[in-house]
């Protein structure tokens, strides 16, 4: 028997939040019943339902399993809890949670106008006075790179204006769970004068990773101020600590660079330190373009605030750390071709960021995606994780194998070599190989598996290992099943079905 699963590339960009804003959603004729729609969070659908009885809301409720501990998920009963006491999808979003507050309200708005159902909509603030200021420095997103930037430039001195699209700090530094460092002082206690590698090696990896396309200069600066960074989130009372190992299977003979930030929060603790500084922040602020001087230096900002108002900032030196290039269509298709159809994009803002600096004559440099791991089906756990990370066969479609299966030791890789074949890969496995995967009599089935931390399995005595346990076969071919009625899988016993599920030549095959 040959099993035989569709694959869809996914594509991971560190970019800011999408700004806030506010719909309109009204019916005709209310109908009673129950209502449901869902829109995309951070990580992955929130779904809202809404029950109406007797022409008149009942109730509502949302859920998003997918979504943050600490942020998304905690937001959600905020939420639910205000659209039930004003019977309004029409909310205010919630600090530190912009993806999943705006997938809930426009879910909610969606239900309301499914059921027709009447609501007040938030009173729309008077425009506020337009205002002008100067600064030292202005700093344009306040995502891990704004947030540090405005700190730094602060305590140096610098009188400093902020300006945020959102209404939190951290951007999608507020989903990341740590950080790679080279040269920190965790490192020298652990590993005192036995360090493998140093700044060089580094470098050079990451640049042979990007196939020598990255700018250089920016990732030898990234390398060298890493440990910097470490120690200066140490020294702010953010608990960083090294992981317990490499968390990718690849570089298990590298030294352990990933650090781990111990606090749910780290941004929180920043937020205070830019307080204590005296940081100008203007959140839910929007800026809409950069000011420059005759001879085409950056001189400041025009921005939009929550008001409506605007905002004039004339600065010294301005530093623009935003995202605007995921959600932006027309750029990710510049540069992933075809295979944006069959792309899993995180979410990013649509703002005109990047355009507003190549309006300013910015160099428009080398567009480049990391491509980070492919997906199979959100329903499906088991079978998912063991076809992606056990070296079994993979064929493009036209039925040719086309990479070296170690390089699933490493997502960034085996991920490109996907993107290659327009984003789409079918892997193949024997009967043979899954009797292993499910035999729970054996110790250690073979397969090995780059897990996080929290997944590897601990011996007996205490020891980590790198071996996936045995799983159980129901699931297994539950999860399965899941793929075959969504015709992104097939238990086939011949090539020909094979071949005729891919759409491609037996005989290639």
């Amino acid at each position: 028997m040959k099993n035989c699963m569709k694959r869809v590339l996914s594509v991971l960009l560190v970019l800011g939040l999408s700004a806030c804003s506010a719909g309109t959603a009204s019916g005709s004729s209310t109908k009673d019943g129950t209502f449901t729609a869902s829109e995309k969070g951070f990580g992955g659908d929130v779904t809202v339902e809404l029950v109406v009885e007797n022409k008149e809301f009942k109730s509502l409720t949302i859920s998003g399993p997918s979504e943050s501990e600490g942020y998304g998920a905690d937001a959600i009963p905020v939420l639910e809890q205000e659209m039930n006491d004003s019977k309004s999808p029409d909310v205010d979003l919630v600090s530190g949670a912009t993806h999943t507050s705006e997938a809930a309200v426009t879910a909610a708005k969606s239900a309301f106008e499914q059921a027709g159902l009447s609501y007040d909509e938030k009173e729309t603030a008077a425009k506020g006075e337009d205002v002008t200021i100067d600064a030292d420095v202005l700093v344009i997103g306040l995502g891990a790179s704004g947030t540090m930037a405005a700190l730094n430039a602060a305590e140096a001195g610098a009188n400093v204006v902020a300006v945020e699209a959102t209404n939190s700090i951290g951007g999608m530094g507020n989903a990341a769970q740590g950080m790679f460092a080279i040269g920190t002082s965790l490192q020298e206690e652990k590993y005192g004068d036995n360090m493998q590698t140093d700044e060089e090696y580094w470098f050079n990896h990451l640049m042979e990773q990007s196939n020598y396309l990255a700018n250089a200069q920016l990732v030898r600066t990234f390398v060298h101020e890493s440990a910097g960074t470490v120690e200066y989130l140490l020294n702010k009372g953010i608990n960083v600590y090294l992981s317990e190992q490499p968390q990718q299977i690849a570089h298990f003979d590298n030294d352990i660079v990933y650090h781990i930030w111990n606090d749910a929060k780290p941004f929180v603790t920043l937020l205070s330190e830019m307080e204590k500084n005296n940081v100008d922040m203007h959140m839910n602020t929007i800026v809409q373009s950069l000011i420059t001087a005759d001879d085409g230096t950056v001189t400041g900002a025009v921005c939009t605030q929550a008001d409506g108002s605007t905002l004039t900032v004339n600065a010294k030196s301005t530093i623009v750390s935003t995202g605007s290039f995921a959600g932006n269509e027309e750029l990710m298709r510049s540069v992933l071709g075809e295979a944006y159809d069959n792309s899993f994009v995180m979410a990013g803002t649509s703002l005109p960021n990047v355009d507003m600096m190549w309006n300013a004559n910015a160099s428009e440099g080398e567009l480049l995606t990391m491509n980070h791991g492919v997906v199979a089906n959100a329903e499906v756990e088991v079978a998912d994780e063991l076809m992606l990370n056990t070296p079994i066969l993979w064929v493009n479609n036209l039925g040719e194998r086309f990479m070296n299966e170690s390089l699933l030791k490493d997502t960034v890789e085996f991920s490109s070599a996907v993107m290659a074949q327009n984003g789409y890969a079918y892997t193949i496995v024997d009967q043979a190989t899954v009797d292993r995967w499910c035999d729970q009599t054996q110790e250690n089935t073979g397969t090995w598996i780059h897990y996080w931390d929290q997944n590897i399995i601990v011996d007996a005595d205490g020891n980590k290992t790198i071996y996936h346990a045995p799983v159980d076969k129901d699931t297994f071919l539950a999860d399965f099943d899941t793929l075959t009625a969504a015709n992104e899988g097939i238990v086939a016993n011949s090539i020909a079905e094979i071949a005729a599920f891919i759409g491609c030549d037996e005989e290639t095959i």
